[in-house]
């Protein structure tokens, strides 16, 4: 798995681009992507963020074989080797990007 290429993340998520959540058919909406994290909203969250340091971080330990891409275990081990920042939207980019 190549690492976490903030360009690629950048064109991946322009402006507006609806992303699918984990579970069932809902959406949470990328509003944009910064130099320090990427910007959503979903529910009732209007302006959520998940850091670039949390998604490298997640990154680097799914290529070390520490995080596994088992969806059953995933959003638990994210939040508890990486971070509690929104760990299911976390996942669910990465997911998104490729990474499992």
């Amino acid at each position: 798995m190549p690492s976490l290429n903030w360009e690629q993340v950048r064109q991946r998520y322009p402006d507006g681009t609806m992303v699918p959540h984990m579970t069932g058919k809902r959406m949470f909406e990328v509003l944009r992507v910064a130099d320090d994290a990427v910007h959503f909203k979903w529910a009732v969250v209007e302006d959520g963020t998940v850091s670039r340091a949390n998604l490298e971080r997640a990154v680097e330990l799914l290529e070390e074989g520490v995080l596994l891409a088992d969806p059953a275990s995933l959003t638990s081990d994210y939040r508890t080797l990486v971070s509690d920042e929104r760990p299911t939207i976390a996942v669910a980019l990465l997911k998104d990007l490729g990474f499992w």
